[in-house]
């Protein structure tokens, strides 16, 4: 993998990020900083947006104005939506603000402070040298130290001033390969389900647009089902106007279902994906698991189309039967009576009157 590494940081520390940017590019790796390398006449946010998208990994310089940056947070999450490999990098002992540790939770954590300062920053270069394919260097190990032996003591406890995020699962870069768009929120609602122990999530789009959230996310079997039972929902409806109600309700009780639980069978959906390709291993498995994963416009635009044209035909079907229920009914009411027609079905010749009717012979002999 080739590429360059996207460097974000707080506009007023320009001066710090620039030093970590010429640190990287004398690794021999190509770095990409604003204002730097943002082109002049051209819009800035989508140049930002592209060098994110295209860059090999994310560098993120946390401090206390990054913390109240919403730039820093817009860039580092979508370095996270993206599946863009990040590596915080921190010049003093700060925590992450709220919004922004959540996308920081990685493996690759470096703190260029304190003893461990070189020996953290080299470990950086290595890491990006090699997510960027340049030459990595060898790592440098201290020469061995001859210590007189002292006595064995209690191991002290950690020291709150160097507290690490922790590292999450081994996973994750798989999780995001095969979420794609909005992992950031599937895996949010995946965490908080950890943590209640439950197995209902809300999901807005699974309950309002079920089958349509189906398509859109490759959940073909769910989506087929729910298909399934809509028609025949919809075939009932239309052959018994009275169990229309029923049918209505049974519609709006699976979407509150599909709702509540759309979040566990992605889930479900999205761990089945990443054992399937466990064979597979490196940017191989990933590319695998985007074009299994991920989402499918495509298909969302095909349902959409099915759906359009289900109901312009049920339009002119409930438009044709209205004419013709209004045809059959002209006449009916007006009062008129059928043309006479001979006993033996012969119609009277032309020109000749029909024999009187009782009624009508009773009336003639009145006048007589």
């Amino acid at each position: 993998m080739s590429g360059h590494v996207f460097v974000s940081h707080g506009s007023e520390d320009s001066q710090d990020a620039e030093s970590l940017a010429g640190f990287i590019e004398a690794k021999g790796v190509r770095a990409w900083i604003a204002p730097r390398d943002v082109r002049p006449g051209q819009d800035y946010s989508e140049q930002l947006q592209e060098a994110i998208e295209s860059c090999a990994a994310f560098v993120v310089l946390i401090t206390d104005k990054a913390n109240k940056s919403p730039y820093v947070r817009a860039e580092t999450e979508m370095a996270f939506s993206t599946g863009k490999p990040i590596f915080p990098l921190r010049t003093s002992d700060i925590q992450p603000a709220p919004g922004l540790a959540f996308f920081l939770k990685i493996r690759h954590w470096t703190d260029a402070f304190g003893p461990g300062r070189d020996a953290s920053l080299a470990r950086l270069a290595r890491e990006l040298q090699a997510v960027t394919g340049a030459p990595v260097d060898p790592p440098v190990t201290a020469p061995p130290v001859t210590a007189p032996p002292v006595a064995a003591s209690p191991p002290a406890p950690p020291s709150p001033q160097h507290h690490v995020p922790p590292a999450p699962a081994a996973d994750e870069s798989l999780l995001l390969a095969a979420i794609g768009p909005n992992s950031a929120y599937y895996l949010e609602r995946w965490r908080q389900m950890d943590e209640r122990g439950a197995s209902a999530s809300w999901n807005w789009p699974a309950c309002l647009v079920n089958l349509f959230w189906f398509a859109y996310r490759k959940m073909w079997a769910p989506m087929i089902g729910l298909l399934f039972v809509f028609l025949v929902l919809s075939a009932i409806g239309a052959a018994s106007p009275a169990a229309g109600n029923i049918t209505f309700l049974i519609t709006i009780g699976i979407s509150f279902v599909t709702g509540a639980y759309g979040n566990l069978l992605y889930r479900k959906q999205t761990h089945r994906l990443i054992a399937e390709t466990a064979a597979l291993a490196g940017p191989a498995r990933a590319e695998a698991l985007q074009a299994r994963g991920g989402t499918s416009r495509v298909a969302l635009y095909i349902l959409l189309g099915i759906a359009g044209l289900l109901v312009l035909l049920a339009a002119i079907g409930a438009a044709n039967q209205a004419q013709r229920e209004q045809t059959g009914g002209v006449g009916a009411d007006s009062g008129a009576q059928p043309a006479y027609v001979p006993p033996d079905g012969q119609a009277a010749p032309a020109g000749e009157k029909p024999p009187l009717t009782d009624q009508e012979m009773r009336e003639t002999q009145g006048h007589y």
